[in-house]
């Protein structure tokens, strides 16, 4: 591809057009351009070490003895036939490197959702007349905010999967269903660090956290349960408001004669894909995700609290310590959570929890078993904050 732009009088025009050439290149490089990004954002601490063979071993060690209690628990799918005690003890950047392949594809729903937007729009639309005459600059950056919208979409992933990777435990720091088959990550230098940083005894941290990744993978083994909220996720992406003119006025607004701001704009997706950029929508399916991830917390919540007890003695030091680093996270941290419709709140962990209870006091352990094993058996929003209720309508539907 020639550059466009090579016979303008600005300078700039060479740079841009170089950069539209670049981006025209490397069409399918989405998922190695957010890999980059994503590795670079996790290794903040450049040449983390690697795991120590002894710490492989201890968590090994962990999983055996935590198999043995989740199998007995009831308020839990079964896991005989799950293989969820494949725990893999990796560092940031491996942890970064395989969610970036894990969610890519999200990724690529948004791009296409923008990419039809886009399309619609220029088909209704009637260019002003004079649009004609604009010059090369002006239609660059139209050029330009088309070519660079499916990168600042892989950067986006790349940006919230490598702040999320300094900060996670496991495969599961915000519940999204991973692959099938798939072992379960546990980031070994994130775990010591926060029982280092909370002054917690070590030994009882990885225990804890260790079960509470088995838990969610117990869970997410579940096709209701993980169906529910692919579905949900893929509903707020393609409701999603993500609109290349977004990128365009963004673009205008450059100062081309530093060109430091270019590389502010490419390198900030929450610029273009942030809160505000929520649709209608969007806002009506997040009712829904809301009250199905507090369910979710809520059964996990409800085992981890009693497993752990058991083996902890009192593990509220650590709970409410995890609860702390989860509600209180950076922007950069709440991009995976804006990127999914996932809000994870204090108020939302404690009504999943309050449900949850409900539940059991009214009906045992057993009365959760529809929320994994039968279609349809997820509560309402209202249902939510009366447990009853929604025990009383799958009564009636039996």
């Amino acid at each position: 591809m020639t550059n466009p732009f090579s016979s303008g009088s600005n300078p700039f025009e060479f740079l841009l057009g170089d950069l539209l050439n670049m981006l025209g290149s490397q069409k399918g490089m989405g998922t190695e351009m957010a890999r980059q990004m994503a590795v670079s954002v996790a290794n903040v601490i450049p040449n983390q070490p690697n795991v120590e063979p002894l710490d492989r071993i201890k968590y090994e060690e962990l999983t055996k003895i935590l198999q043995i209690h989740l199998q007995s628990f009831a308020a839990l799918p079964e896991i005989s036939s799950h293989d969820i005690t494949d725990i893999e003890v990796v560092t940031r950047v491996e942890w970064a490197s395989r969610t970036v392949n894990d969610w890519e594809k999200y990724s690529a729903m948004l791009q296409k959702v923008a990419e039809v937007q886009q399309e619609q729009k220029e088909i209704s639309s009637e260019l002003p007349a004079e649009a004609e005459h604009q010059d090369n600059l002006s239609q660059m950056i139209q050029n330009l905010s088309k070519a660079i919208g499916p990168s600042m979409i892989a950067m986006q992933l790349g940006s919230m999967v490598g702040h999320l990777a300094k900060v996670a435990f496991g495969s599961y720091e915000i519940p999204v269903p991973r692959p099938s088959g798939s072992s379960t990550m546990i980031v070994s230098y994130n775990v010591d660090n926060f029982a280092k940083e909370w002054e917690l005894p070590l030994d009882q941290v990885r225990l804890w956290a260790t079960l509470r990744e088995m838990v969610m993978a117990a869970l997410f083994s579940t096709p209701m349960i993980s169906g529910r909220v692919e579905e949900l996720i893929i509903r707020h992406i393609e409701a999603s408001s993500a609109d290349m003119k977004q990128i365009q006025n963004r673009l205008s607004q450059l100062d081309l004669s530093d060109p430091e701001s270019l590389q502010a704009a490419i390198s900030d997706p929450a610029g273009i894909f942030g809160p505000e950029g929520q649709s209608e929508a969007q806002g009506r399916i997040n009712d829904d995700i809301r009250s199905t991830i507090a369910v979710i917390e809520g059964l996990a919540s409800n085992a981890v609290l009693n497993i752990g007890g058991r083996l902890l003695g009192n593990s509220a030091a650590i709970d409410e310590a995890f609860m702390r680093k989860r509600i209180e996270r950076s922007d950069g941290e709440r991009l995976s959570e804006q990127f999914f419709g996932i809000e994870i709140t204090r108020a939302g962990i404690e009504k999943g929890q309050s449900f949850i209870r409900g539940i059991i006091e009214r009906a045992g352990e057993e009365g959760v078993i529809p929320l994994w094993s039968r279609e349809g058996a997820f509560p309402t929003p209202s249902e939510l904050e009366a447990p009853g209720l929604w025990l009383a309508r799958l009564e009636l539907q039996t």
